[in-house]
């Protein structure tokens, strides 16, 4: 059995932990900013900002579904992503989408969390349903609104689902079945 002393379990917990590019930028902030470099302090504080947006966005796409029998799952492309990214530019937020295809027909699931317009939505989503023409569902205790074939919800108050695309109703309400609402409303 390997035993450390109390020395060596202090030298080796003093050691750093594995560096990464947002700890290296956190590094050359205080660097600069030790230095009175502010200008590059700024800089390098608003580049780990978006590293950190980033791995927020990463960690929200993993609540995407996987791609149900006969569809395939990639990444929406640049229009779709940028649809969902000006959802959360509105007050802030995160965005992930994804897109399946099947054949011809394509849908494209797009979150937004953690916008402050989101929460407002929850209720005028519901309310949509009766007044524009749209069709109430109701998916893992979520209220959703299908207008137009696409269908949009939130999740807990935080997260906005939107399901959108040529597909039926029934294939999209699929997509949304698969999903942990559960998690993603604790995301």
């Amino acid at each position: 059995m390997l035993r450390l002393t109390p020395a060596a379990l202090v030298l080796a917990l003093a050691q750093p932990a594995a560096a990464d590019e947002f700890t290296d930028t956190l590094e050359s902030a205080l660097e600069a900013y030790r230095s009175g470099d502010v200008s590059a302090a700024r800089e390098d504080l608003d580049f780990a900002g978006k590293l950190l947006a980033a791995m927020k966005s990463e960690a929200l796409a993993k609540f995407l579904p996987a791609a149900p029998g006969g569809w395939t799952r990639g990444e929406a492309s640049d229009e779709e992503a940028a649809a969902g990214g000006m959802m959360g530019m509105f007050g802030g937020g995160t965005s992930a989408a994804a897109t399946y295809t099947k054949g011809a027909e394509q849908v494209t699931v797009t979150l937004v969390a953690d916008s402050p317009m989101v929460s407002g939505l929850g209720a005028m989503i519901s309310g949509m349903a009766g007044l524009a023409g749209g069709k109430p569902l109701r998916i893992q205790r979520t209220e959703f609104t299908e207008q137009d074939g696409d269908l949009q919800g939130v999740v807990n108050g935080r997260v906005m689902v939107s399901v959108t695309g040529g597909a039926s109703v029934e294939d999209k309400r699929a997509f949304l079945e698969a999903m942990d609402f559960g998690a993603l409303g604790n995301f």
